[in-house]
């Protein structure tokens, strides 16, 4: 289906990495919800964590209830972060909370006329087909959604300026994995054909068409109906590439980067500090699961990353921006970066989405 503004293009792989005896990572690409998540507590607990956490997510992308429409489908925000909320229930009650895991997702959202709020009971008939029951949490933030473009920073690290600074509240710290010495930029591994293929578990590439400004859709929906909506928690991280230029959207919530705002250490003494493996929010565990929440408009020519701690903890920014800003083909770009994190050490789980937006006829 086209809806005259152009698609959703995606390709995602989870690697087991050169030191791990198990992948603890999960990924999803479900053509409108698209996420990675890193899981902690040990082989059995991490990897129920991660795969409790992507398997509640996928439960709201569009066209799970089998009907294929879109954007019909499409979920609201406080739908995403309902699954959310249940996810970290879930993971709590099969785990006993021993185990946790990060989140990094964007998914495809509809915009409600009012800008909508989170949490809260939907106004009218769910718009997915099969909502999880979400349990009530004292903790839930009631705050307007952020601007297109904003972020909303929840927690220990809010930003100057940022609305109401106690919702969220700091949890214990829990152990996640070490952040260690980078590949760099230049240093990148060439990417021989069909490398990819070769290093890469689990990969995936769909085509998801998202409406456009121009022209109407079914159900009146237009392009100023959808937004991409992108939440995280832990360290598991979101970038976008334009105009080749590498971004990083979202922040850590780990130790290390709440002495890094503080302005008590640098980014450098970070990578080598005591505490740089333990993160402040997981899903599952610790005492705050609050995802940080922002919006973008799906602009054509965009490229969106969505990675764990195995990538960023091996390669550095410079050496992400380069693979991602000189490879065109999606695949072949996970599998660069894949490639890039192993040559690197590869000590960890690496999990990496690319998601590309593009244009009509593309």
């Amino acid at each position: 289906m086209d809806f005259g503004f152009g698609q959703v293009r995606a390709a995602a792989a989870t690697d087991i990495g050169l030191r791990r005896a198990v992948n603890e990572d999960s990924v999803l690409e479900a053509g409108t919800v698209f996420a990675v998540a890193d899981g902690m507590g040990g082989h059995e607990a991490g990897d129920l964590a991660s795969r409790l956490g992507i398997e509640t997510l996928n439960e709201i992308a569009a066209g799970s209830g089998g009907t294929g429409e879109i954007p019909h489908d499409l979920p609201r925000a406080r739908d995403v972060l309902a699954v959310v909320t249940a996810a970290d229930a879930r993971i709590r009650k099969a785990t006993g909370a021993r185990g946790g895991t990060t989140l990094c997702a964007l998914a495809l959202v509809r915009v409600e006329e009012d800008g909508g709020a989170w949490p809260g009971e939907p106004a009218g008939p769910p718009v997915t087909a099969q909502l999880p029951a979400v349990p009530p949490s004292a903790h839930a933030p009631r705050l307007p959604l952020p601007a297109v473009g904003e972020a909303r920073y929840l927690g220990s690290t809010l930003e100057s300026g940022d609305a109401d600074p106690g919702a969220g509240h700091r949890a214990d710290p829990e152990p996640t994995t070490d952040v260690l010495p980078r590949a760099k930029a230049g240093a990148v591994p060439a990417a021989p054909k069909g490398s990819a293929a070769m290093t890469i578990a689990g990969t995936s590439a769909k085509v998801t068409p998202i409406p456009g400004a121009d022209g109407g859709v079914p159900g009146g929906m237009t392009g100023d109906h959808v937004r991409l909506m992108l939440l995280n928690v832990g360290d598991s991280r979101g970038y976008r590439l334009r105009d080749g230029v590498l971004t990083q959207l979202t922040r850590d919530h780990s130790a290390v980067q709440e002495l890094i705002d503080g302005g008590i250490i640098s980014e450098a003494e970070a990578r080598i500090h005591p505490q740089r493996n333990l993160i402040t929010r997981a899903l599952g565990a610790g005492g705050n699961s609050v995802p940080d929440t922002q919006f973008h408009l799906p602009r054509p020519g965009d490229r969106y990353l969505l990675c764990t701690d195995g990538l960023t903890g091996e390669v550095e920014h410079a050496a992400m921006e380069e693979i991602l800003a000189r490879t065109p083909d999606r695949t072949e770009a996970v599998g660069r970066l894949i490639d890039a994190a192993l040559a690197s050490g590869g000590r960890d789980n690496i999990s990496v989405v690319i998601i590309d937006i593009e244009g009509p006829g593309a």
